[in-house]
């Protein structure tokens, strides 16, 4: 049963149907069409994953061929350039993200483009992305991410400055950046 026809998201099924994809011949143009479908219907992914107010960043499937997170930006984040070493898919059902593109050059990167992806997108990521994310509004960014791979365990590298030759990615440094922006929107909201 595809995720579009129930009355709310499954982790379960969106799982199986991304496995699924994998066996197809090109699985991130299949991956691509699971995200489409189920991200047109935000109300639909809060009913089985919930409305979230504080930052998140869950892991709903891991494996070494497939990776699934639930990812909520805060208000305001602005989180450093980094790549994946794998391709990914990144279905945006709540919100706005701006992502900003770099290539390598030398020892620095170089700004190639940037996009902004809201509710009902779907961003696809190539195996040698370079990007950074951004939350330039006042509201919170939802998300699946769908990763063609082991996220947690394959060598990746992140930037905090763009003229820098880069660092072995920290995921501790990824939850300090989304607790700051956090607890900035908090402090925000409670001042009004």
């Amino acid at each position: 049963m595809s995720t579009v026809n129930r009355s709310r998201f499954t982790v379960e099924e969106f799982v199986t149907q991304c496995q699924g994809a994998l066996g197809e011949g090109e699985p991130h143009l299949a991956i691509r069409d699971v995200l489409a479908r189920t991200v047109n219907r935000p109300r639909f992914i809060e009913a089985g994953l919930g409305t979230r107010s504080s930052w998140c960043l869950e892991t709903l499937h891991h494996a070494p061929d497939l990776t699934i997170l639930h990812i909520v930006w805060p208000p305001g984040v602005d989180l450093f350039a980094h790549d994946h070493q794998m391709w990914a898919a990144i279905g945006i059902y709540g919100g706005v993200e701006t992502n900003t593109f770099y290539r390598r050059n030398s020892d620095s990167l170089e700004v190639t483009g940037s996009r902004d992806a809201e509710a009902g997108d779907v961003l696809m990521l190539g195996s040698q992305a370079i990007h950074s994310v951004s939350n330039p509004t006042r509201q919170w960014t939802a998300a699946l991410h769908v990763y063609g791979g082991d996220f947690f365990n394959e060598a990746r590298t992140q930037w905090g400055s763009i003229d820098g030759p880069g660092e072995p990615f920290d995921a501790e440094s990824t939850r300090a950046v989304l607790a700051a922006a956090d607890q900035r929107a908090k402090n925000y909201r409670h001042s009004l």
